[in-house]
């Protein structure tokens, strides 16, 4: 197992040095939002993602989740993949994504006070926002809209 995660960190790295590409980490972020008489805090923990183009970047998310309304409550982590098509490469940089992955966790009743677990969901995620430096900015549907910020940093240079 541990060959397997090393030969594929060794040719990450090796096509990331040869194409002289971006790589963008994102470490901090946060997302209000609702559906329905309801409500959900998202922290969005870390994101990395390769961009070897300037207008295109794909990489993978994880992060926290807590949601509720005035019957029940449920908390989790998400994790998946996601794609943003940048469509203009200035210092302002709109965009246009999809996330793709997994919510689980655990749910609560409020009526009945019992504990049990929410499941695993597969959500499409799409979004759309902006990037101004290392600050991000979008709104995504995910049973309910979500407004989101955080700050994602790049590493590397195009050519």
């Amino acid at each position: 197992m541990k060959k397997g995660f090393t030969l594929l960190g060794l040719i990450f790295i090796c096509s990331l040095s040869i194409s002289a590409q971006v790589v963008r980490v994102g470490i901090v972020g946060i997302g209000l939002g609702g559906g329905d008489n309801s409500g959900r805090l998202a922290l969005h923990l870390i994101e990395a993602s390769f961009a070897p183009r300037p207008n295109f970047d794909f990489g993978a998310y994880y992060g926290a989740q807590l949601a509720g309304n005035d019957t029940g409550a449920s908390a989790g982590i998400r994790y998946g993949i996601q794609g943003k098509y940048y469509l203009l490469t200035d210092k302002f940089k709109p965009f246009v994504g999809v996330q793709a992955g997994l919510n689980n966790g655990l749910s609560i009743d409020l009526d009945t006070e019992a504990i049990g677990e929410a499941g695993t969901k597969f959500q499409i995620t799409p979004q759309a926002g902006f990037r101004f430096g290392p600050l991000n900015i979008w709104a995504s549907y995910q049973s309910g809209f979500m407004f989101n910020g955080g700050l994602v940093f790049g590493f590397g240079k195009f050519k």
